[in-house]
């Protein structure tokens, strides 16, 4: 006979068991794209505003390569930092190419959802790189991975779920290892209770002892095996190890009481 938790046990390990599973690979999507394009040498980022689409939206991730500044061509899409705000990334197309007074190379942008260029022209060494490709929405997700609460979401709820699912699973095999058990235990006291009333009391009494092997804290065992036996010492002693293995049990304790009243009387 077997056994198994409850429905909406069940239901919940299966949830926790999906949501370690996206938890786990959302974060794995999220340190590969962040994390990936720096083993080639490439940088990525992600982008705020939306000057670029629909060829970029905001929240896609781009990954930009260097570029040497003469090897750029018209059509480039490039990241580069602003002279008034070098902490600000700016990521347009090259539109066309030209030279300052003194003679050095720049570059003119515009954002392709942008109805004029940029007013400033770029310097070369301001530029990044070329953007190679992007990957849409995924910035959401890396730019939220990089703040502390996001490890501590992406890093910790996986974990604390994958403690969850360890916990029920350990339930459910100790369900599933002492259920069992104690059904076999009941099924040897059903027999027994046939016996006895058939009037085979040692046959009953053999059943009730294997099922209290099976199970010490079946009362009915007990109880059964000792109305079997004699009143006497054979049933104080029974009654009393079964209080051993069972102190709290309120019908032993009882039981015991009158078996202790017989045999006085």
């Amino acid at each position: 006979m077997t056994s198994s938790l409850p429905r909406p046990v069940q239901r919940l390990l299966s949830v926790v068991q999906v949501l370690a599973a996206v938890c786990l690979l959302l974060l794995i999507v999220a340190l590969l794209a962040g994390t990936v394009p720096s083993l080639f040498g490439a940088e990525s980022f992600v982008v705020l505003s939306g000057s670029m689409e629909p060829t970029i939206s905001v929240g896609d991730l781009t990954v930009v390569v260097p570029v040497k500044p003469q090897d750029f061509q018209v059509g480039d899409i490039i990241t580069y930092r602003t002279t008034q705000a070098p902490d600000v990334l700016v990521t347009h197309r090259l539109i066309a190419t030209g030279t300052d007074e003194q003679g050095r190379l720049t570059f003119e942008t515009k954002g392709d959802a942008n109805e004029v260029s940029d007013q400033v022209a770029v310097a070369p060494g301001a530029v990044l790189g070329r953007v190679v490709y992007s990957i849409p929405k995924v910035g959401y997700l890396v730019d939220f991975a990089r703040r502390p609460e996001g490890k501590i979401l992406l890093i910790g709820i996986p974990g604390l779920l994958l403690v969850a699912d360890y916990l029920l699973g350990t339930r459910r095999r100790r369900v599933g290892q002492i259920q069992p058990a104690q059904n076999g235990a009941g099924e040897l006291v059903a027999r027994g209770r046939v016996a006895m009333n058939n009037g085979g009391t040692n046959a009953a009494i053999e059943l009730f002892d294997r099922a209290i092997a099976a199970d010490p804290h079946l009362d009915d065992a007990w109880l059964l095996k000792a109305s079997c036996l004699p009143n006497g010492p054979e049933r104080l002693a029974c009654l009393r190890a079964a209080l051993t293995v069972n102190p709290d049990s309120t019908k032993l304790k009882k039981a015991l009481e009158i078996a202790v009243a017989a045999a006085a009387g």
